[in-house]
C-alpha cells in the first residue's frame, strides 16, 4: 500500500524508479547516471582549465615581471637623464645621444685599434654643442660585459664649440679591445 503523495507516511517508489524488466535500469536511473557523468566531465574540464591557467599565469607572470623591470629601469634612466643631463646613461654605438650641453651625433663608431700593439677600443665620431653658450665636451665611455665588469674606457673631448658648432671628437682609450662588451655607458667628465 502506498500513501498518496501529499500525505505523510511510508511510501514506496513509483514505477519509474524501479528497475525495468530483466534488471535493466529504468529511464529515470539512466538520466541520473547521464547527469552524473556530464557533471564529472565538466568538473574534470574545469580542473584542467584551472591547472592550465595557473601554469600559464606563472610563465606569463615571470615574463610580465621581467618586462616591467626592464621598462622601469629604462624609464628610471630616462628620468634621471632628464633631471640631470650629465648623469651616466647607457648608449648605443652609432646612435645619437646627448650629455650635458653636447650631442654625440649619429654614426659614431667603436672598433679595434692596433696602432700601438695590442688592440684597444677606438671611438670615432662627431659632437655638436646644443647649448646657448660656448663649451668644451668631455665625456667618459665605459665598455661593460654581461657580468658588469668594465672591459675598457674612452675619454672623448672636443675643443671649445660655439653654440650649434660641430667637431670631430678626440678619444683616448684604455683596455684591450674585445667585441664581447654587452653595453656602453656615457657620462659627463669634468
Amino acid at each position: 500500500m502506498s500513501a498518496p503523495s501529499g500525505m505523510p507516511g511510508p511510501s514506496t517508489p513509483g514505477p519509474s524508479a524501479q528497475p525495468g524488466p530483466y534488471g535493466q535500469p529504468s529511464p529515470l536511473q539512466e538520466r541520473r547516471r547521464t547527469w552524473l557523468i556530464v557533471l564529472l566531465v565538466i568538473l574534470a574540464l574545469m580542473l584542467i582549465g584551472i591547472v592550465g591557467c595557473v601554469a600559464l599565469d606563472g610563465t606569463a607572470g615571470k615574463a610580465v615581471n621581467e618586462a616591467v623591470t626592464e621598462v622601469s629601469a629604462s624609464q628610471k634612466a630616462s628620468q634621471q637623464a632628464q633631471e640631470d643631463p650629465n648623469a651616466p646613461r647607457e648608449v648605443t654605438p652609432g646612435k645619437a645621444f646627448t650629455i650635458g650641453s653636447h650631442e654625440v651625433l649619429d654614426g659614431w663608431k667603436v672598433k679595434a685599434d692596433s696602432t700601438f700593439g695590442d688592440a684597444e677600443f677606438q671611438v670615432t665620431g662627431k659632437a655638436k654643442n646644443v647649448s646657448e653658450a660656448t663649451s668644451t665636451m668631455l665625456i667618459h665611455l665605459k665598455f661593460i660585459d654581461k657580468s658588469g665588469d668594465v672591459l675598457g674606457n674612452a675619454e672623448c673631448s672636443t675643443e671649445d664649440l660655439e653654440p650649434g658648432q660641430t667637431e670631430r671628437m678626440t678619444c683616448i682609450s684604455d683596455g684591450r679591445y674585445t667585441s664581447k662588451y654587452d653595453k656602453v655607458t656615457a657620462e659627463a667628465d669634468f
